[in-house]
């Protein structure tokens, strides 16, 4: 089932996240990789671990998904969830959790990941 297979490199990311396995998340990712990060801030696939995993400003605890939904579109699985992080920025704890999209593509037998963008929650 999709989701059970999106949930999966979910996990793997989250590991590779708090393992600062930048070689298992680069595994992860596209090579035209794109997020773009609740400040707002664009990031590349080479960007990306370089700020979240080779950078000592940030550490992460622990990433957990949850309300997951996942849209297959032919090769591409779009997802949405929500993530509860905990994490270090600048030795400073963090605990948010951010509603996050996700996009994959199904290249060479798996799914990467292409892009996401996370956002904090905000009232309607």
């Amino acid at each position: 089932m999709i989701i059970e297979e999106i949930r999966a490199v979910l996990a793997a990311k989250a590991s590779a996240l708090v393992r600062r396995s930048a070689d298992d998340m680069a595994a992860l990712m596209h090579p035209d990789f794109v997020h773009v990060t609740a400040g707002g801030r664009t990031l590349t696939k080479a960007d990306y671990i370089d700020v979240f995993i080779n950078s000592d400003r940030v550490v992460y605890h622990s990433q957990e998904v949850r309300e997951l939904e996942v849209h297959l579109f032919d090769a591409v699985a779009v997802a949405t969830m929500a993530v509860d992080d905990r994490c270090s920025i600048d030795g400073r704890e963090i605990t948010e959790t951010f509603r996050a999209l996700s996009v994959y593509t199904w290249k060479d037998g798996r799914w990467l990941w292409v892009a996401g963008q996370t956002a904090l929650p905000r009232l309607p």
